[in-house]
């Protein structure tokens, strides 16, 4: 479904199979060896019978510029979400605590700005923001580890001109005092909230993946989507995909990586809402 691997890039990112599992070493080496893993940009040119989201880049040259702040945009609509911080769960049990402002500061420094100094909607995927949505990541706070679904609203924050660092969960230890590492209660509730939307069951493994893609690309740039994913070895985790000038970027914030192609397989169910950039869903 997905093209001959021997027609694909022989330095395509790939990460191990099976479930995320974000327990990181004492000296940070589980997180060093995700960044080394990571996709930097090379120019690619598929074959013509290559599955639509096989493409990746088609064209040549350096990676495509951001999008100028114009046009029709979600968060120019009457019904746009709040910004996200006012419908984060601070404090409360389950909850969310509220980010460094250093952390704050790192990003929104990291994203293009227009010729006024306010942050261009649509960054380049492959800029260093992915990188610092969520913060200084799990190794220096576990808490970090397990705020996927805040990671992935902030990413659609950031991607339509509002940069937001993502929160970590509200520290909670259990009776040894080891840190309670489970996700945000209700956190898919409140992202169908945010989002105005349901999450819809789109299905399993790759095959799903080519329908999220299929649906951000008639989308058009901008389109963006958060999905989540329920690993075979229980549990889930949420991430994003978007449509950055006709090429569907994956993208999972929590870890600080992007890839072309959707980087989990092995997964029993996939969830989704896939909106264009006004907001709408697709």
């Amino acid at each position: 479904m997905f093209g001959d691997p021997r027609t694909r890039s022989r330095h395509a990112w790939r990460l191990p199979p099976g479930g995320y599992n974000p327990v990181v070493t004492a000296d940070g080496r589980r997180w060093r060896d995700y960044e080394t893993a990571a996709e930097t940009w090379r120019e690619y040119e598929p074959p013509a019978e290559a599955d639509v989201l096989d493409a990746g880049p088609s064209r040549t040259g350096p990676p495509p510029a951001t999008a100028p702040r114009h046009g029709p945009d979600w968060f120019d609509r009457a019904t746009r979400p709040p910004p996200l911080p006012a419908a984060r769960p601070y404090g409360a049990p389950g909850g969310l605590a509220r980010p460094d402002a250093p952390a704050q500061h790192d990003l929104r420094a990291a994203v293009p700005t227009d010729e006024t100094g306010r942050p261009r909607r649509f960054p380049d995927p492959r800029g260093t923001w992915i990188r610092l949505i969520n913060g200084d990541g799990p190794v220096d706070d576990p808490f970090r580890t397990t705020n996927a679904v805040d990671c992935a609203l902030a990413t659609l924050s950031t991607w339509h001109g509002e940069p937001e660092v993502a929160a970590p969960r509200r520290p909670e230890y259990g009776p040894a005092g080891r840190p309670v590492l489970t996700g945000e209660t209700r956190g898919v509730v409140r992202a169908e909230s945010w989002l105005g939307h349901r999450f819809e069951y789109v299905g399993q493994g790759r095959r799903a993946y080519a329908a999220i893609g299929r649906s951000l690309l008639t989308g058009g740039h901008g389109a963006a989507a958060m999905l989540i994913t329920r690993w075979t070895s229980g549990g889930a985790h949420a991430w994003n995909a978007v449509n950055s000038r006709g090429e569907v970027i994956w993208i999972d914030a929590q870890r600080g990586h992007m890839a072309v192609e959707p980087p989990y397989a092995d997964v029993t169910g996939v969830f989704c809402v896939v909106i264009d950039r006004e907001g709408r869903r697709r």
